[in-house]
């Protein structure tokens, strides 16, 4: 049974060689443009919103839904909405039964979408007039309009899932922020620390350049909107890591649940900041997210399963401990 274990530890840190290194790695291809790139898809030409930040913290409730999603309180339009807090997608989105709800508006384009199965799949652009989260308001903002029967898995009347869209990276990764599973809370903060060692590369998808025990960097992808963690099957090649079963499961993404063929990775221990994450029995999956690099792995929300994971995106630093 796959399992994450988290210690702290003193912390690790990046040097600046090895961070230029990396970073030549990714910056080239769709990654350092993806968000830009996808608005304008979505909009048929250069798109700009306004964002409107009231006050510079600001903290909401975080609460986790029974598939281990972490939601919070949102306005669309003016009227109250739950939204899965999703790093791992690239365009914030609504469910496509609470458009009119909501009020949104058809875009002109829309925006061919992949998931964790590798399946594609064009999605109807969408604006809002304004989304708000707490202190923080953006108008005219470009969205995409999520298959409701995708998400949709009902008790009686009740709609397990409970939640009406997603906040993606492309807002999430104008903010500095904290996901904290102990007080259960969401914070938008202001970097008042110097932190010269950065973690993180900027892109279409937060990527964490996680140390091995070799010394050596892997690039993981962090996706708070999967509750566990993936590894690709070239990284399982080159480290050598053993694999214990091979067969096929039902993950869940931007496009439902899909099912997918993988193979099952005994155990990988990788460092972050001050935190050292071993993963056991650790399914491997779609790493090939962008043109011309793969990530090694892709982090879920359980490395920060009662603990605080911090985002400091002004800095290009990832905080856990």
């Amino acid at each position: 049974m796959h399992s994450c274990k988290v210690h702290s530890r003193s912390a690790v840190q990046v040097s600046t060689a090895e961070y230029d290194a990396q970073y030549k790695r990714v910056s080239s291809g769709l990654f350092s443009s993806a968000l830009s790139k996808a608005q304008k898809q979505i909009m048929q030409k250069e798109h700009a919103w306004e964002k409107q930040l009231y006050q510079d913290e600001f903290t909401l409730p975080l609460s986790r839904n029974m598939f281990g999603l972490f939601t919070i309180p949102v306005y669309i339009n003016h009227i109250r909405a739950v939204f899965v807090v999703d790093t791992g997608a690239q365009i914030s989105g609504i469910k496509s039964e609470r458009l009119a709800h909501f009020q949104m508006r058809k875009a002109p384009g829309s925006l061919q979408i992949g998931s964790i199965g590798g399946k594609m799949r064009d999605m109807q652009g969408l604006v809002a007039d304004s989304m708000q989260m707490g202190a923080l308001e953006i108008r005219n903002m470009a969205m995409i309009a999520l298959d409701s029967s995708d998400f949709t898995l009902r008790f009686g009347n009740i709609d397990l899932f409970g939640f009406d869209g997603i906040l993606g990276w492309d807002i999430l990764h104008q903010l500095d922020f904290e996901m904290d599973d102990i007080a259960k809370q969401f914070l938008v903060v202001k970097n008042r620390f110097r932190l010269p060692y950065p973690n993180m590369i900027k892109g279409g998808f937060p990527c964490i350049l996680a140390k091995r025990p070799d010394g050596g960097i892997s690039l993981f992808g962090f996706d708070s909107g999967s509750r566990v963690s993936w590894i690709g099957e070239s990284a399982v090649r080159e480290h050598a890591l053993q694999i214990v079963h091979e067969g096929s499961a039902m993950g869940f993404g931007v496009h439902g649940l899909e099912k997918m063929d993988l193979k099952i990775v005994k155990e990988w221990t990788l460092f972050v900041d001050k935190a050292e994450i071993t993963l056991k029995d650790t399914m491997t999956g779609r790493v090939d997210l962008f043109e011309h690099f793969t990530f090694d792995g892709v982090f879920g929300n359980e490395i920060f399963k009662r603990r605080r994971i911090r985002i400091i995106n002004s800095a290009s630093m990832v905080l856990l401990a």
